[in-house]
């Protein structure tokens, strides 16, 4: 049998998933939840064996096409791990059937954070399993955005890239000095997702740990803390309190949350080896000038909107954060929200755009990204320039042309994909018997990998965050569907299955 790091990618996540069961059992101990602890405990041991047997089942498995193997075994992780994940929840919540279990840990492992549990009617320790898969979720989306994404010129990358999408290229990301190789035939994804892992993991962990810190100093119980932290560096919006209810860090923790915030706007803003993308700096981030310009927007938005309807400095303050939060993709609702009497500031559809955007390439986050929203924005104004001078030369050097013309075409078939993806899932939701209104916020909500727009969306149309429990059965598979394609991408999803990809594996198989 080989090494255990050099098995198949989903062998790997889930002998992490049979060691991370061990994890909540440990608090449930010390609180005197045996139940609770057997259920973790035995769970993470089957799991374990079963992780063994295929592990030996699969030994001299090689792949005729490596690359694709390991795109085919992300999609695959992010859809048939959760079944295995979802064990403990099966013997600690009654009348969870199967669905509903599933439904559960894809919407942790994708970081959307949408629930079909009462978070007031299930132990702590079950919120912390939850954060955990989310906060694991998010490390694997890091990490495969710059080992397998990045050389095939996929999640974002495709927009810096003069290569066509899921095909990668021979050198290197243009306009990006010292940019990420692409190596997609030369390299063995899986020693490039070993050797990324390694270096994005302790700065992932260490970023955790001092929010983590700094939300228990602010007043926030020691559980509590570690899944708010986990929440914010994984984008997942997996807390352990209802939506919008206060934490006992009050404002004090909402500051220390906004500042992590930046680490899902920006890949330039996180730490240690994982900024393979060096630019000028933070300041000159074409991502992090945009994510500024947009919430100067948003507090334009506020102010105006606060001279026609009074309000508080405490209900701007919830707007704000709000806004930046669903920008981010992390989907934290700030306590001062609808501190109003007339009801939040902000209507839920500004923040439905807001988690379209989404953040920035090579981050957990997901959307529509602010990189593609710059080419977008370059190329229309390009063209726009192009009206009245039609035969200007354009500037900034060969990197900045790339944008303006390919990374704003791919950008512009991007966006017309998630359109696409946004009304098959609309459609399909009112065909099952779902109002119009609850439906476009669920399915947004499920695209973007933002859950929590359901709740703050159920003020008006959603009914709240039970909007999901109320879905059928084929309404919950649709949204697992859309979940997988908000996280993987429509892009990505074409390279994976288009006939090209095919002909190569078989031209491979037979030379």
């Amino acid at each position: 049998m080989r090494a255990p790091l050099s098995q198949p990618l989903m062998v790997i996540l889930l002998g992490i998933g049979a060691l991370a069961m061990l994890l909540p059992a440990v608090p449930a101990v010390v609180e005197g939840q045996f139940r609770v602890a057997r259920a973790f405990g035995q769970s993470g041991v089957l799991l374990a064996g079963l992780t063994l047997l295929l592990a030996l089942a699969l030994t001299g498995f090689r792949p005729a096409n490596v690359a694709r193997s390991h795109l085919a075994q992300l999609a695959g992780g992010f859809l048939l791990v959760p079944l295995a994940l979802a064990l403990p929840l099966w013997r600690l919540v009654p009348d969870l059937s199967l669905i509903d279990g599933w439904f559960e840990m894809v919407s942790c492992l994708t970081g959307t954070g949408a629930t079909l549990i009462d978070p007031l009617a299930v132990p702590p320790t079950l919120h912390l399993w939850r954060g955990l898969v989310g906060w694991g979720g998010g490390l694997l989306a890091l990490v495969a955005a710059v080992s397998v994404l990045a050389p095939m010129t996929l999640g974002g990358f495709e927009v810096l890239s003069g290569s066509e999408a899921g095909r990668g290229a021979g050198g290197a990301i243009k306009g990006r000095a010292n940019a990420v190789p692409q190596i997609a035939r030369i390299v063995d994804p899986s020693e490039r997702m070993r050797r990324y892992a390694g270096q994005i993991l302790p700065a992932y962990a260490g970023l955790t740990l001092a929010l983590w810190l700094g939300l228990t100093l602010a007043g926030d119980g020691a559980l509590v803390a570690l899944i708010q932290a986990m929440a914010v560096l994984s984008v997942s919006g997996i807390v352990a309190q209802p939506v919008g209810v206060a934490l006992a860090s009050g404002w004090v923790g909402e500051v220390l949350c906004l500042g992590f915030f930046l680490f899902a706007l920006t890949a330039a803003a996180l730490p240690g080896a994982h900024r393979r993308l060096p630019g000028k700096g933070l300041w000159q981030d074409r991502e992090f000038r945009l994510a500024l310009l947009v919430v100067l927007l948003v507090l334009a938005l506020l102010s105006a909107r606060a001279m026609l309807v009074p309000a508080s400095l405490q209900a701007l303050w919830g707007g704000f954060f709000t806004a930046v939060s669903f920008l981010s993709g992390t989907g934290l609702v700030s306590a001062g929200w609808a501190a109003t009497p007339g009801g939040s500031l902000l209507p839920w559809l500004v923040l439905a755009a807001l988690a379209l955007i989404g953040g920035g390439v090579a981050t957990a986050s997901s959307g529509l990204r602010l990189m593609r929203c710059d080419a977008m924005l370059t190329h229309a104004r390009h063209e726009a320039e192009r009206l009245v001078h039609p035969h200007a030369a354009g500037s900034a050097g060969a990197g900045a042309r790339d944008l303006r013309r390919h990374g704003g075409q791919i950008a512009w078939i991007f966006a017309l994909l998630l359109i696409l993806s946004q009304a098959v899932s609309l459609l399909g939701l009112t065909l099952f018997g779902v109002g119009l209104e609850p439906a476009l916020a669920l399915s947004i909500a499920a695209l973007t990998n933002v859950g929590p727009l359901a709740a703050v969306a159920g003020e008006g149309p959603a009914g709240g965050a039970m909007a999901w429990a109320a879905l059928p059965v084929a309404g919950k598979l649709l949204m697992i569907g859309a979940m997988l394609v908000g996280r993987l991408e429509t892009l990505t999803l074409i390279a994976l299955f288009a006939p090209a990809v095919w002909h190569r594996d078989q031209f491979r198989r037979h030379n």
